[in-house]
């Protein structure tokens, strides 16, 4: 009888344990700021309990010669106490932006229904906060008011996109006010997206099988995103 209770423990303690992990949320959180000129835009992804983390962040945003200049920093924790850190300065142009739309058309094109499990991903994704707040002003009142609807609008259709791919659990929180007297533009946006780690893990070998099927293999996404 004590040796049905062990094997029976050896069989269930594991079961139990991948069980407890894939309940596990991976909770990231997405903010980007203007005010008075200064750009900041932060991606923060934490699991099992904030043991695994990952920062990315733009603290410097401007306008140069070649286009939109920014400056990348990325920090990752592990539990080994292991604590990497980088940065980096990018020029991004628009010859940059069509090649970047370029390579993800390709891998779009060439894996096997990327969109579909794109789409079954993010439906198991819960939105736990969407704030997003705009000041605006265009020194001409006319024109303020024509900015402000316009401002409006796509806010309000990128919250309409999201609440068709993803779910929503909280109320979102939007708004969007004239500055007739200056010209403008302050925006505050904060967003908090959380998913089972199982869920994560199932859609990333779900993708790797996909990217051996691809023409050119797991290379091809290699050489893209690390191009990226």
């Amino acid at each position: 009888m004590g040796a049905w209770f062990g094997w029976l423990a050896v069989v269930l303690v594991p079961l139990l344990l991948a069980a407890a992990i894939a309940a596990v949320p991976v909770r990231a959180r997405a903010e980007l700021s203007r005010h008075e000129g200064d750009d900041n835009l932060s991606l923060q992804v934490k699991t099992l309990f904030g043991l695994l983390k990952f920062k990315w962040e733009i603290p410097m945003m401007k306008l140069g010669k070649n286009g939109l200049q920014v400056e990348e920093l990325a920090q990752a924790d592990s539990p080994s106490l292991l604590h990497a850190e980088s940065a980096d300065k990018k020029d991004i142009g628009a010859s940059r932006i069509a090649e970047l739309l370029q390579d993800a058309w390709k891998l779009l094109r060439r894996t096997e229904n990327l969109t579909g499990l794109v789409r079954r991903t993010l439906n198991k994704v819960e939105i736990s906060r969407w704030t997003w707040r705009t000041t605006i002003g265009t020194g001409d009142a006319v024109w303020t008011a024509m900015s402000t609807g316009a401002v409006w609008s796509l806010q309000t259709a990128a919250l309409g996109l999201l609440s068709q791919l993803c779910r929503l659990t909280a109320k979102p929180q939007m708004d969007v006010q004239p500055d007739y007297r200056s010209a403008r533009l302050e925006t505050s946006f904060d967003c908090i997206a959380e998913i089972r780690l199982g869920n994560a893990i199932l859609a990333g070998l779900q993708l790797l099988v996909r990217m051996m099927r691809t023409e050119g293999g797991v290379r091809l996404w290699q050489n893209i995103l690390f191009k990226a």
